[in-house]
């Protein structure tokens, strides 16, 4: 009757080992966010619960393992974010157990900070060409995004068009004029706090460009002079190629 005894007490501690086996992560037994602000230090704690023998962890950074110290690895481990930027934003780090990487828990990381803007703050065009106008912003959480013009808010003539993307706003102006110089304000609305970057726009004469005419009879001209130069040269290199040929006859 022994026997049969210890098989079920080994049965039942594996059977207990596999289905008690968890991890927490940041005190969580589930996938979550973890909210902070940017520039803030972020550290994140993988734990392994009701654990009989000691486990290993390994950590993810997205789909890209993450090197840690062999004694940061058993049963507890940490990976500390000295400086939160904008790149880790939605980044995913995710814990998991080596000997059974289908026991896992992640966590996104949430980054808060305020609308960053770019793109060029002056651009020179020409009468009659379309003007593409483009700001770029990234902000967590979202921000309203709109123009001004010459700091006023204003109703977008037919010529112009806008266009926004996740991270772009974009003006488009059709066969631009000189009356569309002006400064374009991007403006970024987040939380009632305003962050905005000034384009200056400045619509000059049409360059005079060739006549397409010029252009083609100029393209002629110069074929023709080739083929003519190829042409005279023809006996000549016939001559050479006759001598050279009867030379080596010889």
């Amino acid at each position: 009757m022994k026997k049969p005894l210890i098989i079920l007490a080994v049965l039942l501690s594996l059977l207990h080992k596999i289905t008690a086996l968890n991890l927490l992560l940041n005190n969580a037994t589930y996938d979550n966010r973890h909210n902070a602000n940017l520039s803030e230090p972020a550290i994140l704690r993988c734990e392994v619960v009701n654990n009989i023998d000691d486990e290993s962890l390994i950590w993810y950074r997205g789909t890209g393992q993450v090197d840690i110290k062999s004694e940061n690895s058993v049963n507890v481990s940490s990976i500390c974010i000295p400086e939160l930027t904008i790149e880790d934003n939605g980044v995913s780090f995710t814990c998991l157990l080596k000997q059974n990487t289908s026991i896992k828990l992640s966590l996104q990381m949430n980054v808060l900070f305020p609308p960053k803007l770019s793109g060029e703050t002056k651009i020179l065009a020409e009468e009659g060409k379309t003007v593409e106008i483009t700001c770029g912003f990234k902000a967590n959480p979202a921000a309203a995004m709109f123009w001004r013009q010459n700091n006023s808010l204003f109703t977008l003539p037919s010529h112009y068009k806008q266009y926004m993307t996740s991270e772009t706003l974009q003006l488009t102006i059709e066969k631009a004029t000189k009356a569309d110089s002006a400064n374009y304000t991007c403006v970024a609305l987040s939380k009632g706090n305003e962050t905005i970057r000034v384009i200056e726009l400045i619509v000059g004469d049409r360059q005079p460009g060739l006549p397409v005419e010029a252009i083609a009879a100029a393209v002629v001209v110069g074929a023709l002079i080739i083929a003519f130069g190829m042409f005279a040269r023809r006996d000549q290199v016939f001559k050479v190629c006759k001598k050279g040929h009867h030379e080596t006859a010889m």
